[in-house]
């Protein structure tokens, strides 16, 4: 690692790697005048077209420490085409398919429930507010129809993954979760028959008995049963609900039955491809170790320093409630104070002896006449 003074330039740290979430923000967020990009440890010198930098793995971590201060985005860039590194990030990839229907599903629980409220209130059903209420049912609307969409698309998402790279298990596990299952069924048949039938308004009702209020939205059975190419499966769970599909019960279930699937599809993907994803992981928290530390140098050797930033301002963006209750239980800026404050946020345990005496500096670590830390302060 390279000693000294050390800089990053624009192009380094806006290609940062995202997993170094404490650094990043907190160079751009100080860093008002960026230095100089002479003094950095980091290079993009570019690589001869059809070589390779890292070579053939294994990669010890000084090999990898060369490449990486060579050429950083080289070394990410041949590291994700590691067969780990491809088969982790295509997980990836299906996991934000996974989030996003489970967002668009909780969208539509939250806007349920706001309406739950906001009907309970007499002016809500006045002239005046009629925008309001329209407005709301608007978004449920888009809400129900966002979750079948996301929901068909994280199936074919999850297909198309495991041609790549197969699952022990996998069809048995789709048969026994979904097969037969008429609610998976509804919905996907739901995301085609709204491109013939159109958008299937879901209707509000509200019931009023001595066990309180209930709100439902409800997609009606005649409203589907217009359209005459539901599969046999989906058809019977219309017939099964006389008055109607209730859109939040039936997407709150489906979500959950969901996220247990894919619970056990991440736990088999690791299963069969442990060894690999393990060893692209390894190889990725050296190199991220490296940038990890190159931004500690620069914050705590330059930016804090020079600008003259107490980085106690910066402890409730990073740390929370349970964490700042736990540093505080302990003196204010003693060093036992901020090793605590550095277990918690150094996450690559790239802390070297030297960095640690720089953030005492920085952080103002109180010490007696001796120089030991007074644990009441001066």
């Amino acid at each position: 690692m390279p000693s000294g003074t050390y800089a990053v330039n624009d192009d380094a740290v806006q290609h940062q790697n995202p997993a170094d979430s404490l650094t990043r923000p907190l160079i751009l967020a100080m860093c008002k005048n960026p230095p100089s990009a002479k003094a950095t440890g980091m290079t993009c010198s570019r690589t001869t077209e059809g070589s390779s930098l890292l070579g053939s793995p294994p990669w010890d971590k000084e090999h990898l420490r060369r490449c990486y201060f060579r050429d950083f985005r080289q070394t990410r860039h041949e590291l994700d085409q590691f067969e780990g590194g491809v088969i982790f990030n295509e997980l990836k990839s299906l996991r934000l398919s996974l989030s996003i229907f489970v967002d668009a599903v909780d969208d539509l629980m939250t806007l349920i429930n706001r309406f739950k409220f906001e009907s309970s209130r007499p002016e809500f059903w006045h002239q005046t507010n009629r925008h309001s209420y329209t407005q709301i049912e608007t978004k449920i609307q888009r809400g129900m129809l966002s979750s079948a969409m996301c929901a068909m698309a994280l199936v074919d998402h999850s297909r198309a993954f495991v041609k790549k790279y197969p699952i022990d298990g996998y069809e048995e596990q789709v048969a026994a979760c979904f097969q037969k299952d008429d609610r998976h069924r509804f919905i996907h048949s739901l995301r085609v028959g709204i491109t013939h039938l159109g958008v299937t308004k879901a209707n509000w009702e509200i019931n009023v008995s001595k066990e309180g209020r209930t709100v439902s939205f409800l997609l009606r059975k005649d409203d589907l049963l217009r359209w005459n190419n539901w599969n046999a499966q989906a058809k019977s769970f219309i017939l099964a609900h006389e008055k109607g599909v209730d859109v939040e019960a039936l997407f709150e279930a489906y979500s959950r039955h969901v996220e247990k699937f894919h619970n056990w599809f991440r736990i088999s993907l690791f299963n069969k491809y442990g060894a690999t994803l393990s060893e692209y992981l390894r190889y990725l928290r050296i190199v991220n170790s490296f940038e990890s530390q190159a931004n500690w140098n620069l914050l705590l050797k330059q930016i804090v320093p020079q600008q003259k930033i107490d980085p106690y301002m910066y402890l409730g963006q990073y740390l929370t409630e349970e964490q700042l209750e736990d540093v505080f239980s302990l003196p204010f800026r003693s060093k036992e104070q901020i090793d605590r404050i550095i277990a918690l946020v150094d996450v690559y345990r790239v802390c070297t002896n030297e960095l640690r005496e720089d953030a005492y500096r920085v952080c103002g670590a109180k010490t007696t006449s001796r120089g030991k830390t007074s644990p009441d302060g001066p």
